[in-house]
């Protein structure tokens, strides 16, 4: 036992000794040299133009992003109703105004519980994700960083499968209620994107035109995201029950559209120019 700990005593030292040689050596070459810090550790001095940007634009594109609810909506189930006649996803419009004065989208089925998980589901399901949540205290170095998301997903399938096998009330959700929940967390998406890229994006000294376009872009995206989103989730629903739907609204609804908005903003953020914080 000495003799291991005397061997690992060793090692350590010499390790540290090579970090600090190299370290050292590093510090000599750069003796004398001048260099300007990240320019994500460099104070931003706003102009007076920059400030009025960073008002104005989020709340013009915002009060015209509101405007335009009704064509967004009535875009995206125009889009699914495309969509799902060649997929054979049977969609429908509903015959009765919601509240926000739309026909809203219908799905064969779901108030009869024809979307219900079967036994054979649920027996299935609940093994996979049993085997899923073992496999993630496996996981080690290059996997480490799917481990936590994987034992989330597993606890919410978990939970959900626990109800649909003891809940003594039918499932108070369906696929069209779904759909139309996705829809109304990507505008709510959509609506605070000027909102957020003011804080972040609109603060750098760029032009107005190239703020306008990485925001019309990043818009675009979700214009096109949302009722593909809408149509892939109820494609997998109505092949496999809406047993994944608890899943499917927690990790890839509001999760999944933050995490495309970061992306997003983290690609138009990463291409300015050196000088747009100077």
């Amino acid at each position: 036992m000495n003799t291991v700990i005397t061997n690992d005593s060793l090692q350590a030292k010499a390790r540290d000794e090579e970090f600090y040689a190299v370290f050292a050596a590093a510090k000599k070459s750069r003796a004398g040299l001048l260099s300007r810090p990240h320019r994500a550790l460099t104070p931003l001095t706003m102009t007076t133009a920059g400030r009025l940007q960073a008002l104005l634009i989020p709340v013009v594109l915002c009060g015209l992003i509101w405007l335009a609810k009704p064509s967004i909506f009535e875009l995206w189930r125009q889009c699914i109703l495309l969509w799902s006649a060649q997929l054979d996803v049977p969609f429908t419009l509903a015959t009765r105004l919601n509240q926000a004065g739309q026909y809203g989208l219908q799905f064969p089925g779901d108030l009869d519980g024809g979307q219900l998980p079967s036994q054979t589901t649920l027996a299935v399901t609940a093994l996979l994700t049993l085997a899923a949540f073992a496999a993630s205290f496996a996981m080690k170095r290059a996997t480490f960083a799917l481990k936590y998301p994987l034992r989330i997903v597993c606890v919410i399938e978990l939970a959900a499968l626990a109800y649909f096998q003891w809940a003594p009330t039918p499932f108070p959700y369906h696929i069209a209620r779904h759909s139309e929940e996705l829809m109304s967390i990507g505008f709510v998406v959509m609506l605070i994107t000027p909102v957020m890229l003011a804080m972040g994006y609109y603060v750098l000294k760029l032009s107005l035109w190239r703020k306008l376009l990485n925001t019309a872009l990043i818009l675009l995206f979700f214009t096109l995201l949302v009722p593909h989103q809408v149509l892939v989730q109820a494609m997998l629903m109505k092949q496999f029950s809406v047993v994944f739907m608890p899943v499917m609204y927690i990790c890839l609804g509001a999760v999944l559209d933050t995490l495309m908005f970061v992306a997003l903003y983290s690609w138009v953020a990463s291409n300015v120019p050196k000088d747009a914080t100077v």
